[in-house]
């Protein structure tokens, strides 16, 4: 894998939370639905239903222009001010906020965008937790060091998935003092926890995370052993090459389940099994092992997907094979 991949993080993946952007190298569960489009109307009969087709298409096309005249010309700063003002009540402009930042002009943002965010970070402890866990993310898309103290305070909030977004962008950000602070959570009884800090220290290029990551290769929860393998390839060890080798195989990634949000076991999709794969086969890349040539080679000859196959036959051509 190529070092300038890693800051080319993302928001594509289904397995990764809706709000959060990442690095395509490393894969993470999203740890939290997000609210991106209009809740789905009742499956109940409505007369609406009997409207002629035109004009169901013209209210919509209606209510998507007022939705754009709405948000149009807005800035991070004024989604700042809705948040002040709203209170609890302000996650939605925090959402919408760690929304734009990515896709904001630098030349677009106040001077005083992270002074004033950190203290608005810093003044959310008592709100409704969804505006502090998407000011922690807002702040990791800004990649400023000026969030690491702010953010790893917030590795010690109750709330889960507020540490979860912390330790993401503390990994976004990719200050190594952050890799002290982020360590700990390798051993965590929350599989979440485990899974994320090993994705965010895959970003850090610290060799302090090498052996902690070793330890998570044999985790009992594959998303968390897949992202240690993944984290230890990014930062240069072969450790989890077996892992990997065994990610290429279908069969394998067929008996691998999810829980859902009821904890009902789930199989993988065709797409989660795409993306476990491709993630393998660039970790191999980034190695440079020559080990796997026939589990890669299969892979070019034989998997249902292209998009799966085309990634073998980088692979394959970036090795020499």
């Amino acid at each position: 894998m190529d070092d300038t991949t890693r800051g080319d993080d993302l928001r594509a993946d289904p397995d990764v939370p809706g709000g959060i952007r990442y690095d395509p190298d490393l894969a993470v569960h999203e740890p939290v639905p997000v609210p991106d489009r209009p809740i789905a109307p009742s499956r109940r009969a409505s007369p609406l239903l009997l409207l002629p087709p035109a004009l169901i298409v013209l209210s919509a096309v209606v209510y998507a222009l007022f939705g754009l005249v709405a948000n149009e010309g807005k800035r991070s700063s004024d989604y700042l001010q809705q948040i002040r003002r709203r209170g609890s009540a302000g996650w939605q402009a925090a959402f919408e906020l760690s929304r734009l930042i990515p896709i904001e002009g630098r030349r677009a943002r106040d001077t005083r965008l992270v002074p004033d965010l950190l203290s608005l970070f810093e003044t959310s402890r008592d709100d409704d937790p969804r505006v502090r866990r998407y000011l922690a993310l807002s702040l990791g898309e800004l990649r400023d060091p000026r969030a690491v103290g702010a953010l790893t305070g917030a590795l010690e909030d109750a709330d889960l998935q507020t540490r979860i977004y912390a330790i993401w962008s503390l990994g976004a950000i990719g200050d190594r003092r952050s890799v002290q602070a982020i360590l700990p959570f390798l051993s965590s009884d929350e599989a979440d926890l485990r899974k994320i800090a090993a994705y965010a220290l895959g970003s850090l290029d610290s060799p302090d995370a090498l052996e902690a990551l070793k330890g998570l290769l044999n985790d009992p929860v594959e998303d968390v052993s897949w992202n240690a393998a993944l984290a230890l390839a990014r930062l240069g060890s072969g450790a989890g090459l077996p892992l990997l080798a065994r990610m290429l195989d279908r069969a394998y990634l067929d008996r691998v389940t999810r829980p859902d949000e009821a904890g009902r076991a789930l199989p993988l999709t065709e797409e989660q099994k795409e993306e476990a794969i491709i993630n393998a086969l660039r970790s191999i890349t980034n190695l440079g092992d020559r080990s796997r040539l026939e589990a890669v080679r299969a892979v070019r000859d034989s998997d249902p997907s292209l998009r799966v196959r085309q990634a073998a036959i980088e692979t394959l051509r970036a090795l020499g094979a």
